[in-house]
């Protein structure tokens, strides 16, 4: 029993870590967020007036909601003391740099100097895999001393879905997996899409199977369902294709609808197995 200890408690370690990594490794860009600024709160002292000053990343749409979620956390934990952020979009111009790209430290400071912050957070996003690598932390302005740093793999969720932009070839592919009545909008969490496309199909469906079956072959309407069914089949093709073009979603749409899980489940009925439609939503 004694010689089984050392045993049960590696493995035991090697459960706590393994398990702590998985969790790292499979947050959203939110969690992510949440995670270091809860973080950075406890390792700044309190009322110290800090600006989030840029977080690069492969779009500057993400770069915002970023920047815009860090901000809020602030605010509302109440902690720490902000910056404004219309004063560092002034300065955005006059000493050349952008919020959604790489700042160095020594422009960090320079700016945090201008706005009278004593600590700037800011951060970056890399990609890893398929997998996001986001790192955000706090730089002293006086002394240019990292605070604290905190780094997440973070699962490509629905929000960089919408947000990071999607290469030509991507969208084309979206696109052909489309003619599998509008499958490739559905994988690319892209609800509306696919489901007109997937009524453009039923609908051609529908009107080709009433010409083969529902009309007597000296009908005056003969050839009319099936004409219209093969031109609305085309149509869902051509859609299928400019949809991911066109595609974009809001974040706080894309945000909810990650929270939402559908799935069809067995259900059985007196006197036949059926099947249900069941939503799960957390919160």
């Amino acid at each position: 029993m004694i010689r089984k200890l050392p045993i049960l408690f590696i493995l035991a370690l090697v459960l706590f870590f393994g398990g702590t990594l998985y969790a790292q490794s499979n947050l959203t860009l939110d969690q992510a967020i949440n995670e270091s600024m809860m973080y950075l709160s406890n390792r700044l002292e309190a009322d110290t007036k800090v600006a989030v000053l840029n977080f690069a990343s492969p779009a500057p749409e993400l770069s915002n909601y970023v920047i815009e979620e860090l901000t809020a956390y602030i605010v509302n934990d109440g902690t720490l003391t902000i910056v404004d952020r219309s004063e560092l979009e002034l300065l955005e111009g006059e000493m050349d740099y952008q919020l959604s790209g790489e700042v160095s430290d020594e422009t960090a400071q320079a700016i945090g100097k201008k706005v009278g912050a004593q600590t700037i957070i800011s951060g970056s996003m890399t990609a890893l895999g398929s997998r996001w690598r986001v790192r955000i932390k706090a730089l002293e302005v006086e002394t240019a001393k990292v605070l604290g740093m905190q780094t997440y793999n973070v699962k490509e969720d629905s929000i960089l879905t919408t947000m990071i932009p999607k290469d030509i070839g991507e969208k084309i592919g979206i696109g052909a997996m489309n003619i599998l009545f509008g499958l490739g909008s559905w994988l690319n969490s892209d609800p509306i899409g696919g489901a007109t496309i997937s009524a453009g199909w039923a609908v051609s469906a529908g009107l080709i199977i009433a010409e083969a079956t529902a009309l007597d072959w000296d009908s005056p309407m003969v050839g009319v369902p099936g004409t219209i069914g093969i031109i609305t089949a085309g149509v869902s093709v051509a859609w299928g294709f400019v949809r991911p073009f066109l595609y974009y979603r809001a974040p706080t749409v894309a945000a909810a609808l990650d929270n939402v899980s559908l799935a069809i489940v067995p259900a059985s009925g007196k006197d036949k197995a059926s099947f249900s439609l069941s939503y799960t939503v957390n919160f």
